[in-house]
């Protein structure tokens, strides 16, 4: 893996995780842009001169919150020297303060390096033992080996050394640093065992930053992360507040979290129950008593997200099924326009589905829309924020269709067939192991994944990870090509 930046959100926690501050630096960092993860080595290993200005003026400025602190500050220097000429407390605060910045031991010469840092600030610029390892720290967090993912070279079949596979798995599951306890068990060697590494792997899962992984990898991938910044026309849907933005979101990853930390297997995507919020009750006022809402596609953060501001987007909510879920290409062909027409209004305003009607008569736009609209529709009796209607202007609404051949009369006779769909467990592995490894797929890594996929059987996510981490392409080993 080529040396890269850490993505803002990995900057913020690793320093939070580190100095115990609150504040998030990297939201104000020059902003990077990613097709689909933001932890993509191919947009993270460019660094520009402001880029650089901000990692310095950020690490000056956490620490100095760190250290304003008394609780902050006895957590971090942890002792005292015993006299001027007393070395060895400020050689323990440098190896185990550097080893938790960069992630993994300090050799020799970094150790001499930043002891010359401390012994530099305490007589050259007159600082006292505090200020002074605020200084180094100061310069750790200025240091490459701070703000950058380097994976150091390692010995035998192993690619690099045995900390950067703890580093590999803490911000593949935290989006941060890793803990003492698996820099230890790395170091140690104790991760070359595969039970053991799956072991590691549940400890993480289990402990409170591994609702990270939620929010990092299944918001970024189904697009929870965006509901704050959705833009939904109030006047309209006066029900979406910010408290009801919020609650959708937390609702949407407490049920995905059911996938990753809990026992529900991915096969039940479409059929899961949902966590209760009373928060969300205003936009399931009108749901009638015979409605079951059940599964991804009805939670109100899946249709507010695949709406526009102002109308449901029956062809934008079929995408997020089919492009997302299936990982199947749905690109319009060069040319095309993909935007309906305006609703020309007057006595008959027409409904949505005449609208996509009217668009698919074009044979350009048939190929993708024949795929599409049937998904879409069927999703017709739930509005721009989730909220159940039975009329789109002023017409009932037809939530029929047909999906593979097979036909259906509403959204709960389509859900069983998009479950039986062979591509909700072939997608998945692949979304995971290019979000582990930091890249996009490359043709050998299909036939790899293939086989992720035959394993797990769309069991749990916690299943699909134990998979990932023992794969030799995530632990560095040399393999042969498939």
């Amino acid at each position: 893996m080529p040396a890269h930046l850490l993505t803002a959100s990995e900057y913020n926690a690793t320093v939070q995780d580190l100095l115990g501050t609150t504040s998030r630096p990297a939201d104000f960092f020059p902003a990077v842009s990613a097709s689909e993860f933001d932890a993509n080595v191919g947009v993270l290993s460019t660094f520009s001169s402001v880029q650089r200005e901000a990692l310095f003026n950020a690490a000056s400025n956490v620490v100095e919150e760190a250290f304003k602190s008394p609780e902050l500050t006895a957590r971090l220097v942890t002792c005292t020297p015993t006299s001027d000429t007393d070395t060895s407390c400020a050689r323990t605060l440098v190896t185990s303060l550097g080893r938790r910045a960069f992630r993994r031991s300090l050799d020799a010469e970094e150790v001499e390096a930043y002891l010359k840092t401390y012994r530099g600030a305490r007589t050259t610029l007159e600082m006292n033992h505090v200020e002074a390892v605020a200084h180094v720290l100061r310069v750790m967090l200025s240091s490459p080996s701070f703000f950058l993912r380097i994976e150091r070279p390692g010995q035998g079949k192993a690619g690099f050394e045995p900390a950067a596979l703890a580093s590999r798995l803490s911000y593949l599951l935290w989006g941060s640093m890793p803990d003492d306890t698996l820099l230890d068990a790395a170091e140690s060697g104790k991760l070359d065992d595969d039970a053991a590494l799956r072991a590691m792997t549940d400890r993480m899962l289990d402990d409170p930053r591994g609702q990270r992984f939620v929010s990092r990898f299944m918001g970024q991938w189904l697009g929870t992360v965006r509901l704050s910044s959705h833009n939904v026309d109030t006047t309209r849907f006066p029900q979406w507040t910010p408290a009801v933005a919020t609650a959708v979101e937390g609702q949407a990853n407490t049920f995905l979290s059911g996938f990753v930390t809990g026992t529900t297997p991915w096969s039940e995507l479409f059929s899961a129950p949902h966590p209760a919020s009373a928060a969300v009750k205003p936009l399931l006022s009108a749901d009638p008593s015979t409605l079951q809402r059940r599964g991804f596609l009805t939670l109100p953060a899946f249709l507010t997200l695949s709406s526009h501001s102002d109308r449901t987007s029956p062809t934008s909510r079929a995408k997020g099924v089919i492009t997302s879920l299936f990982c199947t290409d749905m690109t319009p062909p060069p040319g095309v326009v993909t935007e309906l027409p305006p609703n020309e209004g007057g006595t008959s305003p027409k409904t949505v589905r005449e609208r996509l009607e009217a668009h698919r008569r074009n044979p350009a736009c048939a190929g993708c829309h024949n795929t599409l609209d049937p998904l879409g529709l069927s999703l017709e009796n739930f509005d721009a924020v989730g909220r159940y209607r039975t009329q789109d202007e002023g017409q009932p609404i037809d939530a029929s269709g047909t999906y593979q051949g097979t036909s259906f009369t509403e959204v709960s006779g389509l859900l069983p067939l998009l479950a039986a769909d062979p591509r909700l467990g072939e997608c998945a592995p692949r979304k995971l192991f290019s979000f582990a490894m930091r890249r996009s797929m490359v043709d050998a890594d299909y036939l790899r994944v293939e086989k992720l996929a035959e394993k797990w059987k769309a069991g749990t996510f916690r299943e699909l990870l134990h998979e990932i981490v023992v794969s030799p392409a995530f632990r560095g080993h040399t393999e042969e090509a498939p």
